[in-house]
């Protein structure tokens, strides 16, 4: 039995600083989140496993809550990007201050053309993974 898996990812951007679940400001967060993301996703993705990575490009020295930020990110986009937040089997968020060098993974080009534009700013990849037998 052979199994191949297909998948598509779709990323999105958030200028500004990344904002905690448990900031009073969220609920704005969110709502920001959503906004890009209804531009992109015209309907959930449904069945699938869902990976999403968030990557943190920020000012600050001091070391972010990404755990609070990981959780701000998911709850705006569960019933947009998927359809259920237990369709998401991989989530892994990473921080890189901007106060001193930053490397990335190797590839991973898109991750910083933003810099170009923001002083921060959040990038979202979302990846939908689903299996053929």
């Amino acid at each position: 039995m052979r199994q191949s898996h297909k998948s598509s990812e779709y990323r999105i951007v958030i200028p500004g600083k990344a904002v905690s679940f448990r900031s009073p400001k969220s609920g704005g967060y969110k709502a920001m989140i959503q906004e890009v993301a209804k531009r992109i996703f015209v309907k959930p993705i449904i069945g699938d496993t869902v990976e999403v990575r968030l990557d943190y490009f920020h000012l600050s020295r001091r070391r972010m809550d990404m755990d609070n930020i990981a959780k701000c990110v998911l709850d705006a986009l569960n019933g947009i990007a998927y359809a259920d937040d237990r369709q998401v089997r991989l989530q892994a968020a990473t921080a890189y201050s901007l106060a001193s060098v930053v490397f990335v993974e190797q590839g991973v080009v898109d991750l910083i053309k933003p810099l170009a534009q923001y002083e921060e700013y959040l990038f979202i990849r979302i990846r939908e993974v689903r299996s053929t037998i």
